[in-house]
Protein backbone atom coordinates (compact mmCIF):
# COMPACT_ATOMS: atom_id res chain seq x y z
CA UNK A 1 0.00 0.00 0.00
CA UNK A 2 1.27 3.45 -0.81
CA UNK A 3 1.98 5.43 2.32
CA UNK A 4 3.02 8.98 3.05
CA UNK A 5 6.65 9.20 4.07
CA UNK A 6 7.14 12.35 6.18
CA UNK A 7 10.07 14.51 5.18
CA UNK A 8 12.33 14.63 8.26
CA UNK A 9 15.69 15.06 6.53
CA UNK A 10 17.45 18.30 5.81
CA UNK A 11 17.25 19.09 2.08
CA UNK A 12 20.45 20.14 0.40
CA UNK A 13 20.56 21.04 -3.27
CA UNK A 14 22.67 22.87 -5.79
CA UNK A 15 21.24 24.90 -8.63
CA UNK A 16 22.47 27.13 -11.38
CA UNK A 17 21.14 30.52 -10.27
CA UNK A 18 22.81 30.65 -6.84
CA UNK A 19 25.67 28.97 -5.03
CA UNK A 20 25.19 25.97 -2.74
CA UNK A 21 22.25 26.52 -0.41
CA UNK A 22 21.11 24.47 2.57
CA UNK A 23 17.43 24.32 3.48
CA UNK A 24 16.58 24.05 7.15
CA UNK A 25 14.73 21.03 8.44
CA UNK A 26 10.96 21.30 8.01
CA UNK A 27 8.88 19.01 10.22
CA UNK A 28 5.27 18.34 9.14
CA UNK A 29 2.53 19.20 11.61
CA UNK A 30 0.63 15.99 10.95
CA UNK A 31 1.03 12.26 11.38
CA UNK A 32 1.35 9.97 8.39
CA UNK A 33 -1.23 7.38 9.39
CA UNK A 34 -3.89 7.08 12.04
CA UNK A 35 -5.66 3.76 12.63
CA UNK A 36 -4.84 2.59 9.14
CA UNK A 37 -6.39 5.68 7.55
CA UNK A 38 -4.35 8.56 6.19
CA UNK A 39 -4.92 11.60 8.35
CA UNK A 40 -3.27 14.88 7.42
CA UNK A 41 -4.15 16.42 10.75
CA UNK A 42 -6.11 19.38 9.46
CA UNK A 43 -3.10 20.80 7.64
CA UNK A 44 -3.72 23.56 5.10
CA UNK A 45 -2.35 22.55 1.70
CA UNK A 46 -1.50 25.60 -0.38
CA UNK A 47 -1.56 25.63 -4.17
CA UNK A 48 0.21 28.65 -5.60
CA UNK A 49 -1.18 29.89 -8.89
CA UNK A 50 -1.51 33.01 -11.01
CA UNK A 51 -4.50 35.10 -12.04
CA UNK A 52 -3.80 34.29 -15.68
CA UNK A 53 -6.32 34.04 -18.50
CA UNK A 54 -5.00 30.64 -19.57
CA UNK A 55 -4.71 29.10 -16.13
CA UNK A 56 -8.17 30.11 -14.94
CA UNK A 57 -9.65 28.94 -18.22
CA UNK A 58 -11.46 32.23 -18.59
CA UNK A 59 -10.81 35.97 -18.51
CA UNK A 60 -8.55 36.94 -15.64
CA UNK A 61 -11.24 38.77 -13.66
CA UNK A 62 -13.61 35.80 -13.42
CA UNK A 63 -13.72 33.40 -10.49
CA UNK A 64 -12.24 29.97 -11.17
CA UNK A 65 -12.33 26.56 -9.47
CA UNK A 66 -9.37 24.31 -10.35
CA UNK A 67 -9.19 26.16 -13.64
CA UNK A 68 -12.89 26.16 -14.58
CA UNK A 69 -15.08 29.24 -14.89
CA UNK A 70 -17.12 29.72 -11.72
CA UNK A 71 -20.79 28.71 -11.62
CA UNK A 72 -20.38 26.22 -14.46
CA UNK A 73 -20.93 22.47 -14.39
CA UNK A 74 -17.21 21.68 -14.28
CA UNK A 75 -16.55 24.29 -11.60
CA UNK A 76 -19.29 22.80 -9.42
CA UNK A 77 -17.87 19.30 -9.90
CA UNK A 78 -14.37 20.57 -9.13
CA UNK A 79 -15.64 22.22 -5.94
CA UNK A 80 -17.21 18.91 -4.90
CA UNK A 81 -13.89 17.19 -5.53
CA UNK A 82 -12.12 19.68 -3.29
CA UNK A 83 -14.61 19.09 -0.48
CA UNK A 84 -14.33 15.29 -0.87
CA UNK A 85 -10.54 15.44 -0.68
CA UNK A 86 -10.62 17.69 2.38
CA UNK A 87 -12.98 15.29 4.15
CA UNK A 88 -11.18 12.12 3.08
CA UNK A 89 -7.76 13.18 4.31
CA UNK A 90 -8.67 15.67 7.06
CA UNK A 91 -6.99 18.63 5.36
CA UNK A 92 -7.85 22.06 3.98
CA UNK A 93 -7.17 23.15 0.40
CA UNK A 94 -6.22 26.77 -0.19
CA UNK A 95 -5.42 28.62 -3.42
CA UNK A 96 -2.83 31.39 -3.15
CA UNK A 97 -2.73 33.78 -6.11
CA UNK A 98 0.61 35.45 -6.76
CA UNK A 99 2.17 37.28 -9.75
CA UNK A 100 4.35 34.22 -10.48
CA UNK A 101 3.93 30.96 -8.61
CA UNK A 102 7.14 29.53 -10.07
CA UNK A 103 9.24 32.53 -9.07
CA UNK A 104 7.69 32.63 -5.60
CA UNK A 105 8.52 28.94 -5.20
CA UNK A 106 12.07 29.60 -6.37
CA UNK A 107 12.46 32.46 -3.91
CA UNK A 108 11.31 30.16 -1.12
CA UNK A 109 13.98 27.66 -2.10
CA UNK A 110 16.66 30.36 -1.95
CA UNK A 111 15.59 31.39 1.55
CA UNK A 112 14.60 27.93 2.76
CA UNK A 113 11.05 29.02 3.58
CA UNK A 114 7.79 27.16 3.06
CA UNK A 115 5.36 28.83 0.65
CA UNK A 116 3.41 26.16 -1.25
CA UNK A 117 2.70 22.45 -1.17
CA UNK A 118 2.38 22.57 -4.95
CA UNK A 119 1.89 25.13 -7.69
CA UNK A 120 0.00 25.39 -10.97
CA UNK A 121 1.28 27.60 -13.76
CA UNK A 122 2.15 27.68 -17.46
CA UNK A 123 5.26 25.68 -18.28
CA UNK A 124 6.80 28.71 -20.03
CA UNK A 125 7.16 30.34 -16.60
CA UNK A 126 8.42 27.16 -14.92
CA UNK A 127 11.12 25.68 -17.19
CA UNK A 128 14.08 27.76 -16.02
CA UNK A 129 13.16 27.15 -12.38
CA UNK A 130 13.18 23.42 -13.09
CA UNK A 131 16.77 23.78 -14.29
CA UNK A 132 17.50 25.76 -11.12
CA UNK A 133 16.52 22.83 -8.90
CA UNK A 134 13.33 24.37 -7.52
CA UNK A 135 11.02 21.36 -7.87
CA UNK A 136 10.72 17.69 -6.91
CA UNK A 137 11.17 14.92 -9.49
CA UNK A 138 7.59 13.60 -9.58
CA UNK A 139 8.53 10.34 -11.30
CA UNK A 140 10.06 8.93 -8.10
CA UNK A 141 7.11 9.59 -5.78
CA UNK A 142 4.99 6.78 -4.35
CA UNK A 143 1.69 8.64 -4.05
CA UNK A 144 1.28 9.43 -7.73
CA UNK A 145 2.21 7.68 -10.97
CA UNK A 146 3.51 10.72 -12.82
CA UNK A 147 4.18 8.82 -16.05
CA UNK A 148 0.58 7.61 -16.28
CA UNK A 149 -0.19 9.40 -19.55
CA UNK A 150 -3.96 9.00 -19.20
CA UNK A 151 -4.02 10.84 -15.89
CA UNK A 152 -1.06 13.20 -16.11
CA UNK A 153 -0.64 14.05 -19.79
CA UNK A 154 1.13 12.60 -22.81
CA UNK A 155 4.90 12.45 -22.82
CA UNK A 156 5.23 15.07 -25.54
CA UNK A 157 2.93 17.44 -23.70
CA UNK A 158 5.15 17.07 -20.62
CA UNK A 159 8.46 17.38 -22.49
CA UNK A 160 9.03 20.94 -21.30
CA UNK A 161 8.95 19.69 -17.71
CA UNK A 162 11.65 17.05 -18.20
CA UNK A 163 15.29 17.61 -17.29
CA UNK A 164 18.26 15.28 -16.83
CA UNK A 165 16.24 12.14 -16.16
CA UNK A 166 13.50 13.71 -14.04
CA UNK A 167 9.89 14.83 -14.57
CA UNK A 168 9.12 18.05 -12.72
CA UNK A 169 5.59 18.90 -13.81
CA UNK A 170 2.39 17.16 -14.88
CA UNK A 171 -0.99 18.21 -16.27
CA UNK A 172 -4.36 16.94 -14.90
CA UNK A 173 -5.27 15.12 -18.12
CA UNK A 174 -8.34 13.45 -16.63
CA UNK A 175 -9.97 16.85 -16.19
CA UNK A 176 -11.78 17.90 -19.37
CA UNK A 177 -9.94 20.24 -21.77
CA UNK A 178 -6.84 20.64 -19.60
CA UNK A 179 -4.50 19.05 -22.15
CA UNK A 180 -6.08 20.24 -25.40
CA UNK A 181 -5.95 23.84 -24.20
CA UNK A 182 -2.18 24.05 -24.71
CA UNK A 183 -1.99 23.24 -28.42
CA UNK A 184 -1.33 25.58 -31.34
CA UNK A 185 -1.78 25.49 -35.12
CA UNK A 186 -5.58 25.20 -35.24
CA UNK A 187 -7.48 26.61 -38.22
CA UNK A 188 -10.93 27.86 -37.20
CA UNK A 189 -13.55 28.42 -39.89
CA UNK A 190 -16.65 30.62 -40.08
CA UNK A 191 -19.02 28.05 -41.54
CA UNK A 192 -21.64 30.67 -42.46
CA UNK A 193 -19.20 32.12 -44.98
CA UNK A 194 -18.54 28.66 -46.42
CA UNK A 195 -22.28 28.23 -46.93
CA UNK A 196 -22.78 31.67 -48.46
CA UNK A 197 -19.91 31.12 -50.90
CA UNK A 198 -21.19 27.65 -51.81
CA UNK A 199 -17.62 26.50 -51.16
CA UNK A 200 -16.26 23.14 -50.02
CA UNK A 201 -15.89 22.91 -46.25
CA UNK A 202 -12.27 22.41 -45.07
CA UNK A 203 -13.60 19.65 -42.80
CA UNK A 204 -14.76 17.78 -45.91
CA UNK A 205 -11.35 18.21 -47.53
CA UNK A 206 -9.69 16.87 -44.39
CA UNK A 207 -12.08 13.96 -43.98
CA UNK A 208 -11.61 12.96 -47.64
CA UNK A 209 -7.80 13.11 -47.47
CA UNK A 210 -7.70 16.19 -49.70
CA UNK A 211 -6.61 18.82 -47.15
CA UNK A 212 -3.22 19.47 -48.78
CA UNK A 213 -0.99 22.40 -49.69
CA UNK A 214 -2.45 22.50 -53.21
CA UNK A 215 -6.00 22.60 -51.88
CA UNK A 216 -5.03 25.25 -49.36
CA UNK A 217 -3.65 27.48 -52.10
CA UNK A 218 -6.96 27.26 -53.93
CA UNK A 219 -8.92 27.83 -50.72
CA UNK A 220 -6.99 31.03 -50.02
CA UNK A 221 -7.91 32.30 -53.48
CA UNK A 222 -11.54 31.14 -53.40
CA UNK A 223 -12.52 32.16 -49.87
CA UNK A 224 -11.39 35.78 -50.12
CA UNK A 225 -14.37 37.82 -51.30
CA UNK A 226 -16.31 41.07 -51.12
CA UNK A 227 -19.63 40.83 -49.32
CA UNK A 228 -22.76 41.66 -51.29
CA UNK A 229 -24.47 43.19 -48.26
CA UNK A 230 -21.85 45.64 -46.98
CA UNK A 231 -19.43 45.61 -49.89
CA UNK A 232 -16.58 44.93 -47.46
CA UNK A 233 -13.56 42.77 -48.29
CA UNK A 234 -13.32 39.51 -46.34
CA UNK A 235 -9.94 37.78 -46.17
CA UNK A 236 -9.62 34.03 -46.60
CA UNK A 237 -7.27 33.68 -43.60
CA UNK A 238 -6.16 35.80 -40.64
CA UNK A 239 -2.81 34.94 -39.07
CA UNK A 240 0.20 36.37 -37.31
CA UNK A 241 3.36 35.87 -39.36
CA UNK A 242 5.37 33.79 -36.86
CA UNK A 243 2.32 31.63 -36.07
CA UNK A 244 1.88 30.98 -39.77
CA UNK A 245 5.47 29.83 -40.31
CA UNK A 246 5.39 27.63 -37.22
CA UNK A 247 2.25 25.90 -38.48
CA UNK A 248 3.77 25.29 -41.90
CA UNK A 249 7.12 24.12 -40.45
CA UNK A 250 5.72 20.79 -39.24
CA UNK A 251 3.22 20.20 -42.05
CA UNK A 252 5.49 18.29 -44.43
CA UNK A 253 6.31 15.26 -42.32
CA UNK A 254 9.03 16.55 -40.00
CA UNK A 255 9.52 16.17 -36.26
CA UNK A 256 11.07 18.96 -34.23
CA UNK A 257 13.90 16.77 -32.97
CA UNK A 258 14.84 13.14 -33.67
CA UNK A 259 17.17 11.36 -31.20
CA UNK A 260 18.91 8.33 -32.70
CA UNK A 261 19.73 5.10 -30.88
CA UNK A 262 23.43 6.03 -30.72
CA UNK A 263 22.68 9.31 -28.95
CA UNK A 264 23.12 11.53 -31.99
CA UNK A 265 20.25 13.73 -33.08
CA UNK A 266 18.77 15.46 -36.09
CA UNK A 267 17.12 18.88 -36.08
CA UNK A 268 13.78 18.62 -37.85
CA UNK A 269 13.80 22.17 -39.17
CA UNK A 270 16.98 21.50 -41.16
CA UNK A 271 15.74 18.78 -43.49
CA UNK A 272 14.96 19.01 -47.20
CA UNK A 273 11.26 18.63 -46.46
CA UNK A 274 11.31 21.39 -43.82
CA UNK A 275 13.08 23.78 -46.19
CA UNK A 276 10.41 23.00 -48.76
CA UNK A 277 7.79 23.93 -46.14
CA UNK A 278 9.48 27.24 -45.36
CA UNK A 279 9.64 28.09 -49.06
CA UNK A 280 5.93 27.31 -49.36
CA UNK A 281 5.13 29.53 -46.36
CA UNK A 282 7.08 32.38 -47.95
CA UNK A 283 5.20 31.88 -51.23
CA UNK A 284 1.76 31.88 -49.60
CA UNK A 285 2.59 34.99 -47.57
CA UNK A 286 4.19 37.01 -50.36
CA UNK A 287 2.99 35.50 -53.64
CA UNK A 288 -0.30 35.23 -55.48
CA UNK A 289 -2.26 34.45 -52.28
CA UNK A 290 -0.76 37.38 -50.32
CA UNK A 291 -3.85 39.58 -50.66
CA UNK A 292 -6.02 36.77 -49.29
CA UNK A 293 -4.23 36.77 -45.92
CA UNK A 294 -5.08 39.27 -43.19
CA UNK A 295 -1.57 39.66 -41.81
CA UNK A 296 -1.27 40.14 -38.07
CA UNK A 297 -4.82 38.93 -37.51
CA UNK A 298 -6.27 36.01 -35.61
CA UNK A 299 -9.29 35.09 -33.54
CA UNK A 300 -10.57 38.69 -33.27
CA UNK A 301 -10.75 39.04 -37.05
CA UNK A 302 -12.53 35.70 -37.36
CA UNK A 303 -15.04 36.71 -34.71
CA UNK A 304 -15.77 40.13 -36.23
CA UNK A 305 -16.30 38.69 -39.69
CA UNK A 306 -13.33 40.13 -41.57
CA UNK A 307 -11.85 36.70 -42.32
CA UNK A 308 -13.29 33.31 -43.27
CA UNK A 309 -10.57 31.37 -41.43
CA UNK A 310 -8.04 32.14 -38.72
CA UNK A 311 -4.93 30.37 -37.47
CA UNK A 312 -5.30 30.29 -33.68
CA UNK A 313 -4.28 28.52 -30.49
CA UNK A 314 -6.65 25.89 -29.17
CA UNK A 315 -7.44 27.84 -25.99
CA UNK A 316 -9.03 30.44 -28.29
CA UNK A 317 -11.57 27.86 -29.45
CA UNK A 318 -13.41 27.47 -26.13
CA UNK A 319 -11.82 29.47 -23.31
CA UNK A 320 -13.74 32.51 -22.15
CA UNK A 321 -15.83 35.19 -23.75
CA UNK A 322 -13.31 36.17 -26.43
CA UNK A 323 -13.09 32.64 -27.84
CA UNK A 324 -14.61 31.41 -31.08
CA UNK A 325 -17.28 29.34 -29.34
CA UNK A 326 -18.62 32.41 -27.52
CA UNK A 327 -18.79 34.54 -30.67
CA UNK A 328 -19.66 32.31 -33.65
CA UNK A 329 -22.69 30.08 -33.61
CA UNK A 330 -21.54 28.02 -36.57
CA UNK A 331 -17.81 27.33 -36.73
CA UNK A 332 -15.49 24.45 -37.56
CA UNK A 333 -11.87 23.56 -36.77
CA UNK A 334 -9.26 21.64 -38.76
CA UNK A 335 -5.49 21.09 -38.56
CA UNK A 336 -3.06 22.78 -40.90
CA UNK A 337 -3.07 21.04 -44.32
CA UNK A 338 -0.41 18.41 -45.03
CA UNK A 339 2.48 18.77 -47.46
CA UNK A 340 3.38 16.62 -50.49
CA UNK A 341 5.92 14.50 -48.58
CA UNK A 342 3.38 13.20 -46.06
CA UNK A 343 0.43 10.85 -46.00
CA UNK A 344 -3.10 12.34 -46.23
CA UNK A 345 -4.29 13.39 -42.80
CA UNK A 346 -0.81 13.96 -41.38
CA UNK A 347 -0.59 16.85 -38.96
CA UNK A 348 1.38 18.01 -35.96
CA UNK A 349 -0.17 20.33 -33.39
CA UNK A 350 2.65 21.83 -31.37
CA UNK A 351 2.78 23.69 -28.10
CA UNK A 352 5.23 26.20 -26.70
CA UNK A 353 3.79 26.50 -23.20
CA UNK A 354 1.71 23.85 -21.49
CA UNK A 355 -1.14 25.21 -19.38
CA UNK A 356 -2.20 23.89 -15.95
CA UNK A 357 1.21 22.39 -15.09
CA UNK A 358 1.46 21.11 -11.51
CA UNK A 359 4.82 21.05 -9.70
CA UNK A 360 5.94 20.46 -6.12
CA UNK A 361 8.63 22.79 -4.68
CA UNK A 362 11.47 21.16 -2.77
CA UNK A 363 10.47 23.29 0.24
CA UNK A 364 7.05 21.60 0.49
CA UNK A 365 6.97 20.02 3.99
CA UNK A 366 6.19 16.56 2.62
CA UNK A 367 6.32 15.89 -1.12
CA UNK A 368 4.45 12.59 -0.71
CA UNK A 369 1.60 14.37 1.07
CA UNK A 370 1.52 16.97 -1.71
CA UNK A 371 1.40 14.18 -4.28
CA UNK A 372 -1.41 12.44 -2.39
CA UNK A 373 -3.55 15.59 -2.36
CA UNK A 374 -2.83 16.38 -6.01
CA UNK A 375 -3.66 12.81 -7.02
CA UNK A 376 -7.02 13.06 -5.27
CA UNK A 377 -7.95 16.56 -6.44
CA UNK A 378 -7.38 15.69 -10.07
CA UNK A 379 -9.15 12.38 -10.25
CA UNK A 380 -11.79 12.33 -13.03
CA UNK A 381 -14.77 14.55 -12.31
CA UNK A 382 -18.00 12.75 -11.53
CA UNK A 383 -19.83 11.84 -14.74
CA UNK A 384 -16.75 12.50 -16.89
CA UNK A 385 -14.64 9.48 -16.08
CA UNK A 386 -14.19 8.36 -19.69
CA UNK A 387 -12.99 9.94 -22.92
CA UNK A 388 -16.35 9.13 -24.45
CA UNK A 389 -18.23 11.14 -21.81
CA UNK A 390 -15.96 14.16 -22.37
CA UNK A 391 -16.37 13.88 -26.13
CA UNK A 392 -20.12 13.80 -25.72
CA UNK A 393 -19.93 16.95 -23.56
CA UNK A 394 -17.92 18.76 -26.24
CA UNK A 395 -20.39 17.75 -28.95
CA UNK A 396 -23.36 18.76 -26.85
CA UNK A 397 -22.08 22.13 -25.68
CA UNK A 398 -19.61 23.54 -28.17
CA UNK A 399 -19.48 21.90 -31.57
CA UNK A 400 -22.23 21.60 -34.15
CA UNK A 401 -20.24 18.94 -36.04
CA UNK A 402 -18.85 15.94 -34.17
CA UNK A 403 -15.73 16.03 -36.36
CA UNK A 404 -14.69 19.22 -34.59
CA UNK A 405 -15.00 17.60 -31.17
CA UNK A 406 -12.99 14.58 -32.26
CA UNK A 407 -10.20 16.71 -33.74
CA UNK A 408 -10.10 18.99 -30.69
CA UNK A 409 -9.86 15.94 -28.46
CA UNK A 410 -7.10 14.14 -30.37
CA UNK A 411 -4.72 17.03 -31.10
CA UNK A 412 -2.84 16.67 -27.80
CA UNK A 413 -2.24 12.91 -28.18
CA UNK A 414 1.25 11.46 -28.63
CA UNK A 415 0.61 10.95 -32.33
CA UNK A 416 0.16 14.66 -32.95
CA UNK A 417 1.64 16.75 -30.11
CA UNK A 418 5.13 18.28 -30.39
CA UNK A 419 6.94 20.64 -28.02
CA UNK A 420 8.75 23.60 -29.59
CA UNK A 421 10.85 25.57 -27.10
CA UNK A 422 9.84 29.21 -27.10
CA UNK A 423 11.46 30.20 -23.81
CA UNK A 424 15.04 30.17 -25.08
CA UNK A 425 14.71 31.95 -28.41
CA UNK A 426 14.36 28.92 -30.66
CA UNK A 427 11.25 30.30 -32.35
CA UNK A 428 12.52 33.80 -33.04
CA UNK A 429 13.45 32.85 -36.59
CA UNK A 430 9.91 32.21 -37.74
CA UNK A 431 8.89 35.79 -38.46
CA UNK A 432 12.12 36.40 -40.39
CA UNK A 433 11.49 33.52 -42.77
CA UNK A 434 8.57 35.35 -44.39
CA UNK A 435 10.61 38.51 -44.91
CA UNK A 436 13.79 37.06 -46.40
CA UNK A 437 15.08 33.97 -48.21
CA UNK A 438 14.06 31.05 -45.94
CA UNK A 439 17.19 28.95 -46.52
CA UNK A 440 19.45 31.92 -45.70
CA UNK A 441 17.55 32.64 -42.49
CA UNK A 442 17.78 29.00 -41.38
CA UNK A 443 21.42 28.58 -42.27
CA UNK A 444 22.48 31.78 -40.52
CA UNK A 445 20.76 30.58 -37.34
CA UNK A 446 21.88 26.94 -37.44
CA UNK A 447 24.71 27.27 -34.91
CA UNK A 448 22.55 29.05 -32.33
CA UNK A 449 19.73 26.57 -32.90
CA UNK A 450 22.08 23.65 -32.35
CA UNK A 451 23.58 25.24 -29.24
CA UNK A 452 20.19 25.89 -27.65
CA UNK A 453 18.92 22.41 -28.48
CA UNK A 454 21.95 20.79 -26.87
CA UNK A 455 21.62 23.01 -23.79
CA UNK A 456 17.86 22.83 -23.24
CA UNK A 457 16.01 20.39 -25.50
CA UNK A 458 18.14 17.30 -25.99
CA UNK A 459 17.98 16.40 -22.28
CA UNK A 460 14.18 16.55 -22.46
CA UNK A 461 14.00 14.03 -25.28
CA UNK A 462 16.60 11.80 -23.66
CA UNK A 463 14.64 11.93 -20.41
CA UNK A 464 11.47 11.04 -22.29
CA UNK A 465 13.12 7.88 -23.59
CA UNK A 466 14.41 7.00 -20.12
CA UNK A 467 11.03 7.42 -18.40
CA UNK A 468 8.68 6.06 -21.05
CA UNK A 469 10.88 3.92 -23.28
CA UNK A 470 11.15 4.23 -27.03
Amino acid sequence: MKKIVSLLLCLTFVFSFVSCATVEEIVPEYTSEVSGEIDLGGKVFKMGTVNDALIVFSSADEESVLGYIGNTEFADLALNRIRETESKYNMVFEVVIVPSAAQTAYNSVVTGDYEFDFIQEESYDVVDYVIAGTFIDLSVLDNMNAIDEEKWGSRYLLASMMFEGGLYGVIPAKHPMKTQNSMSSVIAVNEDYIYSLNATDPRDYYENGEWTWDTFTQVLLDYAHTTQVSNEYVYALASKEDWFTRAVSLSNGDEYLVVNDDGTYEMGFYTTTAFKAFDQAHEWWNGVTSESIQKGGGVEQLNNGTSVMALIDSYQVLSGTSSVAYNLENFGIVPFPSGPDTQPGWYKSFYESADFVLSIPVTAPDEEASALVMDSLFEPLEGYETNESILEYLKRNYFADERDAEYFFEMSSNEHAIYIDHKHGLTGIFGSILKSTPSQVMESNEDSQRSNIEKYILTQYQTMNELYGE
